[in-house]
């Protein structure tokens, strides 16, 4: 199967002399081409049930601000005029899919995912992006930058988030664990309010999801790509699997003991990655405990100011 970044990639290299022929050739100095951003071919998990909308050859152009201004109409206009279509697929001129692709400002693509036109300067900023919307700024491949100002902020965002932010995500992320999982789940079971567990369990599988990417300084992508992602994750591998099996078992009074036990599990391989790595010095396995442990090593004022469960994902 032609996977969309080969088809981007493909259609970019049988495309740039036409696109800078004439008049944008002066620009090519300072242009970013690419693929990154929304869209499930900008991780490389597409396939086929993926191309039942916004995908065709198509690659973004990224461009400083200012010569954007000066220039836009001639901008568009040369890409407009790119062919319709390449190796039997056709280029999507869905308004969803020209949001995503096509002629955009530098400054324009990070802001729309970190909320500000300039790189994130200090925690409180950094604290305020999510996961989700950092792993999609942040994925894709770029073809060409000779300027090299898309990279360099690209290149920025990938370092990760400041260790002040790790910790305070972290705690938010571990005291739900506990208390959704190794507390509130086994409540629920015994219970036998199966809706509640139900719900409980959601709450500690993605934040145990969550605590094992910022264990693995990877940003979580968008739900549906979450425990895909955990593929290419070299730390916490027994969690993985154990979340996997967890939310594989239906909440019933059969498999409340074995889920009981995966949480338990899980919940201690992650207790000893907080005190092998310096984030925690609790000897507790019940995560919740952990919370102010990891809270006390912030040395932001603002972020250890906060209440232990404030996060913005």
């Amino acid at each position: 199967m032609l996977k969309g970044m080969e088809l981007s990639q493909g259609f970019y290299e049988l495309c740039k002399e036409q696109l800078f022929a004439g008049g944008l050739g002066a620009f090519r100095g300072y242009l970013a081409m690419g693929l990154v951003g929304e869209g499930s071919e900008c991780y490389g998990y597409d396939d086929e049930l993926s191309q039942d909308h916004d995908f065709g050859p198509d690659f973004c152009i990224w461009i400083p601000e200012k010569i954007y201004q000066e220039n836009r109409n001639q901008f568009i206009a040369a890409y407009d005029a790119l062919p319709m279509e390449y190796r039997g697929y056709r280029r999507d001129a869905s308004e969803q899919t020209r949001a995503r692709r096509g002629i955009m400002t530098i400054e324009g693509f990070y802001q729309k995912y970190t909320g500000i036109l300039h790189a994130p300067a200090n925690a409180e900023e950094w604290f305020r992006i999510p996961q989700g919307f950092l792993a999609v700024a942040t994925n894709g491949a770029v073809f060409e930058d000779s300027y090299g100002e898309f990279t360099r902020r690209r290149n920025y965002l990938l370092a990760y988030y400041p260790e002040d932010v790790i910790r305070k995500k972290l705690a938010a992320k571990t005291v739900v664990m506990g208390q959704a999982g190794q507390y509130n789940y086994v409540r629920c079971c015994r219970r036998e309010e199966w809706e509640s567990a139900y719900l409980a369990g959601s709450e500690f599988v993605g934040a145990a999801l969550s605590t094992v990417y910022l264990l693995n300084k990877k940003y979580m992508p968008f739900y549906k790509w979450a425990f895909r992602g955990t593929d290419s994750l070299s730390e916490l591998r027994h969690a993985i699997v154990d979340l996997k099996e967890f939310v594989h078992l239906q909440d019933t009074s059969e498999n409340a003991v074995r889920k009981r036990l995966l949480i338990e599990d899980i919940c201690n391989e992650v207790a000893c990655a907080l005190r092998k790595k310096g984030y925690s010095t609790c000897a507790s396995d019940f995560l919740a405990s952990h919370g102010n442990s990891i809270m006390e090593g912030i040395r932001d004022v603002g972020l250890r100011s906060m209440h232990v469960l404030v996060d913005y994902n």
